[in-house]
């Protein structure tokens, strides 16, 4: 906790010399649970040492892009590594959340238990979504602008499986039953923590919201934050 002291006490009496500003700007897939949870997480952690955040909704691609060349203060959550290709950005090395990597499917006699069984399947995925680009690897894949797109191409049997992250799909799912009364079959191919990433002029942020996100974590505050949101997302 000395490094916390420290900057709440620099952010008190000198704002200036630790802090360029109050407030920090972080790109994020638009329209993602996974981007409300993170943003939960990330907004008390950063309200810890004196920092109020905003968080921009963007297209996946253009997200990352933003936050890796400086337009944003960095991005609010991506997989794993993702700062290995966009050298511009430094990992937070404590996960903010974890995500589920789906395969959803209409066929009620194809169950997936890995990426590999992908090969011979018509898949869709979204552009600029990192953990689906990974999976697939080499594997031809449909790429689509937008979650409503996959489901689209889904009804329409262009592709016989769709990739996307768990949370994010549920009200997806219900609403593409509902409207063509078909039932949806969801396997998980993969589960990944979730990370945050600063643009590297913040670097010296980084062991600061390290400190704070592992105090978080034992204090069970990322767990109950999670919990809330699955719990009003079921609500709805």
């Amino acid at each position: 906790m000395k490094i916390i002291k420290f900057a709440v006490f620099y952010i008190c009496f000198f704002p200036g010399m630790l802090f360029a500003q109050n407030v920090m700007e972080f790109t994020t897939i638009e329209k993602s649970s996974y981007a409300v949870i993170s943003e939960r997480v990330l907004k008390e952690a950063y309200g810890r040492l004196g920092i109020d955040i905003r968080v921009s909704g963007e297209p996946a691609q253009r997200a990352i892009h933003n936050a890796n060349s400086g337009v944003s203060d960095g991005e609010l959550y991506r997989i794993k590594d993702v700062h290995l290709k966009y050298k511009n950005l430094m990992m937070v090395p404590v996960s903010v959340g974890v995500m589920e990597g789906m395969g959803i499917t209409a066929q009620s006699d194809l169950s997936l238990r890995g990426w590999h069984e992908l090969a011979d399947q018509l898949v869709c995925i979204r552009n600029g979504v990192k953990f689906a680009e990974k999976g697939i690897g080499d594997l031809k894949a449909t790429v689509v602008n937008s979650n409503s797109q996959l489901f689209d191409m889904l009804g329409k049997q262009r592709c016989n499986v769709i990739i996307i992250a768990r949370l994010t799909s549920i009200p997806l799912v219900l609403d593409f039953a509902k409207r063509n009364k078909v039932s949806l079959y969801q396997s998980v191919l993969q589960v990944y923590p979730l990370y945050h990433y600063l643009h590297k002029k913040h670097a010296r942020l980084v062991p600061l919201l390290t400190e704070v996100l592992q105090d978080m974590k034992a204090e069970g505050r990322m767990k109950a934050i999670r919990e809330e949101y699955i719990a009003e997302l079921s609500a709805r």
